[in-house]
């Protein structure tokens, strides 16, 4: 498949979405998984909200903003870039299944994953409402990490090509997903995870050729991304306003019985900012509890893909999306800082979006470095544990610090100055 095929492929898929044709999600789901919600009678917003962010300040246009603007947009970039990622998948099968190399066709898969990805890590800035809604059913089966289950994806795709089919959308949540897309085309070693005393079968596996198990691994990724291309079209038709509608829901006290509790509901997710200072550099930096040794380098996130800090940096752009109520800088649009202002807190504002800016860039500025594996080896653990956002000795870990800034001013000064809830405990908060 041609670029330029690829890029008319992207366009009508970006056209179908952003037209909200309700059509576009009509397609037949399996018995497991919960159909495309169709528009609740009657869902509409007052004429006020429908501009949420002209005219004076209220938490219900807080709330018709971020709903609108920035929960559903990025929603919306997760639903056309999945099927981005499959077309060009499909072609790097092709070109696989032919005897070719494939190099050019690999390139467009990572290129489209990672966009995937960003657009996925995005919406981890503040996993919010359909997302974790059903009990994390989009959330856990769209990216399953930290829970993985390698030997379990390659007894599938032993299954797929020598065995009975299984069913993509009847496997277990830490079989399929994103997550395993990345260990099925990222994992260089082409050798089974699994134990060969345990699971005998799979030295059969191991004994194809590099070019046999290339392409049996392409093949079920694909198997796999229909499956996520369905769950990415349920969270999008979700907030869509031909759809769910979720945004007329949140403010017309269908969900939440108040404004208030809305908001809560909000800053809990923001509280998912914990998850990235604890668990995606805390620990493997060595500079969390959970991290029994001087560091934990083998707990990286996106270990395979060496994407780690990029995922970091697309998390914290969301949570600035959501604080500041859009991703541009320069719109005007109603956000928790304009609810800080109106609370005399403009003090806090302008410390949050300092110590914002500054995890953004150096989260940005640390992957001209390397992945984040290969600096956790290479760097001295000591100067790691004493290393601050001031006192820089080990850069990646005064990114770390940079980070645990952001949290710390989020928990106890915005809560705080707001009257909002202290967020649940997320990973065993180490500061």
């Amino acid at each position: 498949m041609t670029l330029r095929f690829q890029i008319v492929i992207l366009i009508s898929t970006a056209i179908l979405f952003f037209t909200g044709c309700s059509d576009f999600f009509s397609s037949d789901k399996t018995s497991n998984s919960p159909q495309t919600p169709s528009a609740p009678s009657g869902q509409s917003l007052p004429e006020d909200l429908l501009h949420p962010n002209e005219g004076e300040f209220s938490e219900k246009k807080l709330l018709a903003n971020l709903g609108l603007n920035v929960f559903a947009k990025q929603a919306q970039n997760l639903a056309v870039q999945v099927p981005a990622l499959k077309y060009s998948l499909e072609a790097y099968c092709t070109a696989l299944e032919s005897g070719e190399e494939a190099v050019p066709q690999k390139s467009d898969v990572v290129r489209d994953w990672q966009r995937v990805m960003i657009a996925l890590h995005t919406i981890e800035g503040a996993p919010f409402g359909p997302y974790i809604n059903r009990g994390r059913f989009i959330a856990d089966y769209l990216y399953s990490w930290p829970f993985l289950n390698t030997c379990g994806i390659d007894q599938n795709v032993y299954s797929w090509f020598h065995q009975q089919k299984p069913k993509a959308q009847e496997l277990f949540y830490n079989l399929r997903g994103l997550a395993a897309i990345e260990y099925l085309l990222f994992e260089d070693s082409l050798m089974s995870r699994c134990n060969i005393v345990a699971q005998p079968q799979m030295q059969q596996w191991n004994n194809q050729t590099t070019a046999q198990k290339k392409r049996q691994r392409c093949e079920w990724s694909l198997q796999l991304m229909t499956d996520i291309d369905e769950k990415a079209k349920i969270l999008y038709s979700d907030w869509s306003t031909s759809g769910g509608h979720y945004t007329a829901q949140m403010v017309s006290a269908q969900i939440f019985t108040n404004e208030k509790e809305a908001l809560n509901a909000i800053t809990d997710a923001l509280s998912n900012i914990e998850k990235l200072k604890d668990l995606k550099l805390g620990r493997p930096l060595g500079r969390h509890k959970d991290c029994d040794d001087v560091s934990c380098a083998k707990d990286v996130e996106h270990i395979y893909s060496g994407f780690s800090l990029q995922a970091g940096e697309a998390q914290l752009l969301g949570f600035k999306a959501i604080f500041f109520g859009s991703s541009s800088s320069s719109a005007k649009a109603f956000g928790f800082d304009d609810m800080l202002i109106q609370h005399g807190r403009q003090d806090v504002v302008t410390r949050m979006d300092l110590a914002l800016d500054k995890a953004i860039a150096s989260i940005k500025n640390a992957q001209n470095n390397g992945h984040l594996k290969d600096q956790i080896e290479n760097m001295n653990p000591m100067d790691c544990k004493e290393s601050t956002s001031d006192r820089r000795l080990v850069e990646i870990c005064a990114v770390h610090a940079d980070i645990r800034d952001v949290a710390f001013i989020f928990k106890t000064e915005v809560l705080t100055a707001l009257s909002l809830r202290a967020p649940p405990l997320q990973q065993g908060d180490n500061d």
